[in-house]
């Protein structure tokens, strides 16, 4: 009995001294500044965008994949996540794997046509970005 437990404390002592162990992240360096798309922010369309990327050796983004979120939010935001550039930490990989979830929403605010729409970027980190954009009203066109 004696034997058993001290196995499972051991197990137990190996399983939190690896997970605390994790690897450094990347410290992200310059990119393009994040923007919410003009045609989405006129169609007032919101959502989360997921998506996966690939750095190289030199800490840029080697490939991007769009895992999810709405037509009119991915291109840009692949785009925005390929023109990142990281320092790397000092370890011997040559590929790192990362995922990344932009957040796209309206302030609530709508402005006139002749006011300017203010634009928030929050980043917590690289793996989290909330874009959030005043928006303009609505005008109807009535033609005759």
């Amino acid at each position: 009995m004696k034997r058993v437990l001290t196995f499972a404390l051991g197990c137990l002592a190996l399983c939190c001294l690896a997970s605390a162990q994790s690897l450094p992240e990347p410290i992200l360096q310059s990119g393009q500044m994040p923007k919410y798309p003009p045609i989405a922010l006129a169609a007032r369309i919101e959502g989360e965008v997921q998506v996966a990327f690939v750095l190289n050796e030199k800490g840029e983004v080697d490939s991007v994949e769009v895992k999810s979120g709405h037509p009119m939010l991915k291109e840009a935001t692949a785009d925005i996540v390929k023109s990142w550039k990281f320092k790397l930490p000092n370890l011997f990989r040559t590929e790192w794997k990362y995922d990344t979830t932009f957040r796209y929403h309206l302030s609530g605010k709508e402005l006139q046509s002749n006011e300017s729409a203010k634009l928030t970027i929050i980043v917590d980190s690289f793996h989290r970005i909330d874009v959030m954009s005043d928006s303009y009203k609505p005008t109807m066109q009535v033609s005759y």
